[in-house]
């Protein structure tokens, strides 16, 4: 059986859920709108490949829609991040494509 204080927390815990539960229901949780009208499959190709300036990695990705391609190089081995070296408009290098 449950001691008196044992009774009273899981009471409170139990009023909290509930209190939770009346407050999401009335205000709603707001609308997830991030990827409306986002890019859709086929938009980005992803290349990796050798960088011109002699780093041995590099991530190309290009923007179909936009006509551009960006690259990305890794910051150091110990920090798991990309960083933006810049990036071509491919209409300018190729002509127009339309």
């Amino acid at each position: 059986m449950l001691s008196k204080r044992g009774l009273v927390v899981m009471l409170a815990i139990l009023n909290g859920l509930l209190l939770l539960g009346l407050i999401l229901s009335v205000t709603g949780l707001p609308g997830a709108y991030a990827q409306l009208g986002g890019p859709r499959p086929g938009d980005f190709i992803a290349v990796t490949a050798e960088a011109s300036s002699g780093v041995s990695d590099a991530l190309y990705i290009i923007d179909v829609p936009e006509h551009k391609l960006h690259l990305f190089i890794p910051e150091g081995p110990q920090t798991h991040k990309l960083a933006y070296m810049g990036s071509r408009d491919l209409e300018k290098d190729f002509g127009k494509s339309k």
